[in-house]
């Protein structure tokens, strides 16, 4: 029987209320994104397992070494140095480097071979599909972060399981696979919006919001300019986009992941790609780091622009206008995610992983950021692939 620890009334959150809603067992949340909760009776457990005279288990070591390490298999995941090998959740610039061998999924190895990658020796694994890896299996399932995203599944000798998130979103996308959440004994989970305050409004209600300023700005004759990353955020306005009415450019690094995207079945808005010196009738797309460019200045000079950032850190607020449309979880979908997982134990990274952490162990659970794992990591990765 699923049931919630009772939190004391003062919380140093002050989140009792924001829990106790968001972890209601039968979800009142299941628009398109999620899976459904397992049927009553079958739900697991939020609070720590209670194991009697036993002992409880010994997990599965994991360590943050510039990049997740799981030593007992000498197992590199996302490694921000390059390695003689890795496993990569996906193609941003935080998460891959130019390492030896890599597995990923197909759409993620084309993304970073896009991207530069053209040494690498790529290893494509489907959903699901496992692969033997010094006495453990580790397969990936779609985390919804972006096209091609994945978590990392690793099954021990033992038959424990170790769940590395990479970075995820539960809600509905047009433009990435929806999650799949496994079961895992221990989970490593990207917490970067991790307080309370981060709560998502629902997809459409923000694109909605798009196109209606879009719109606005047009009519008055002004250029809109949505700054959006070149992986990830743009293909999915652009894809979000379908039947606006007005005319839409890409910034050519935007335009090389969406061939990508189409490759991969993505359908997306017409659009054309954006030329320097070109005139501009619509809507662009492209990053703000472009407001450094020469050709930007440029733009400013023969165009009326007007520019909003699209992003999740718009619910922090400030003076630039800003749409709060995230490719990472929310605070209640991270909080659904442990959920969903089952997980005896919880190591947190990136973002407010103090904080969640904290707010999980207040719910019972054995839960800490990973940056307090203390054990030592071996001084490199074993020669294994010398025969590859």
């Amino acid at each position: 029987m699923f049931a919630l620890p009772q939190l004391p009334v003062t919380n140093r959150w002050g989140i009792k209320n924001i829990i106790q809603r968001a972890l209601r067992p039968c979800c009142a949340r299941e628009g398109r994104g999620y899976q459904k909760p397992l049927s009553k009776g079958t739900l697991p457990s939020l609070t720590r397992p209670k194991y009697g005279l036993e002992k409880p288990p010994i997990l599965m070591d994991v360590l943050y070494r510039g990049g997740i390490l799981v030593p007992q298999y000498d197992l590199w995941l996302d490694p921000h140095h390059t390695r003689p090998a890795a496993f990569v959740t996906h193609a941003h610039a935080d998460h891959m480097k130019k390492h030896g061998h890599v597995y990923a999924s197909p759409a993620t190895a084309a993304m970073m071979l896009a991207r530069g990658a053209k040494r690498t020796k790529f290893h494509t694994l489907e959903w699901g599909e496992q692969v033997a890896w010094n006495g453990a299996y580790v397969s990936l399932y779609p985390a919804g972060h972006v096209l091609g995203s994945s978590q990392i599944l690793v099954e021990g000798r033992n038959g424990q399981k170790l769940l590395y998130s990479g970075d995820f979103k539960m809600r509905e996308s047009r433009a990435s696979e929806t999650i799949e959440v496994p079961q895992a004994d221990v989970v490593v989970m990207e917490t970067t919006f991790g307080r309370p305050r981060y709560e998502f409004p629902a997809h459409e209600e923000v694109m909605d919001d798009i196109r209606s300023w879009c719109r606005d700005a047009i009519a008055q004759k002004r250029t809109p300019v949505l700054f959006s990353y070149s992986l990830g955020k743009g293909q999915e306005l652009l894809a979000a986009l379908h039947g606006c009415g007005f005319p839409i450019a890409v910034h050519s690094a935007h335009a090389k992941i969406c061939a990508v995207y189409a490759e991969h079945g993505v359908s997306f808005a017409p659009y054309d790609t954006f030329e320097e010196g070109q005139q501009l009738e619509g809507v662009l797309l492209c990053s703000k780091q472009c407001m450094r460019s020469k050709w930007w200045h440029e733009l400013q000079r023969t165009h009326r622009l007007q520019w909003a950032n699209v992003s999740g850190w718009a619910l922090d607020g400030g003076h630039s206008r800003g749409f709060a449309l995230s490719d990472h979880a929310g605070y209640s979908d991270l909080l659904e995610y442990v959920r969903l997982t089952g997980a005896k134990k919880v190591w947190t990274t990136h973002g407010f992983d103090a904080e969640f952490a904290a707010d999980l162990r207040a719910l019972g659970l054995d839960a800490a950021p990973l940056s307090q794992s203390k054990k030592t990591a071996p001084d490199d990765q074993l020669s294994l692939f010398a025969g590859l």
